[in-house]
């Protein structure tokens, strides 16, 4: 029996080899992807209805960063839930979670299982 397509999930980083290792990563747990460049791609996926179920955005981005991008998801979709990827500390990321709009934040480098299990608990 063949497994059901989970959700669809928008990955959001400049990096197009860590943007790409995400996809792959989701795509083996059964997640539909939407790969952005940058924020601005985002919210025109965002804005152009897809249908996403779950954010997850790098922090450190050029022109609009993860944080902005979040606030701005919040007031289009506050629905669709964000995750954050990075490569900072945690003593820098987390204090600044509350309010932001991020749920939850993926410490690069991060592997396929911490991925699987913070999705699973968001979604």
């Amino acid at each position: 029996m063949a497994m059901k397509t989970k959700a669809s999930i928008l990955v959001v980083d400049d990096e197009e080899l860590i943007r790409d290792l995400v996809c792959l990563m989701l795509s083996k747990l059964k997640y539909r992807t939407v790969s952005a460049r940058n924020a601005s791609e985002a919210l025109t996926c965002l804005a152009n209805g897809y249908c996403i179920d779950l954010v997850l955005t790098d922090i450190n981005m050029p022109n609009i960063d993860g944080w902005e991008l979040a606030l701005r998801i919040n007031a289009l979709k506050p629905c669709v839930p964000i995750v954050a990827l990075t490569g900072e500390s945690p003593n820098v990321i987390l204090p600044r979670l509350k309010g932001s709009g991020i749920r939850h934040a993926l410490f690069k480098p991060f592997k396929i299982d911490a991925l699987g299990k913070a999705l699973s608990s968001i979604l």
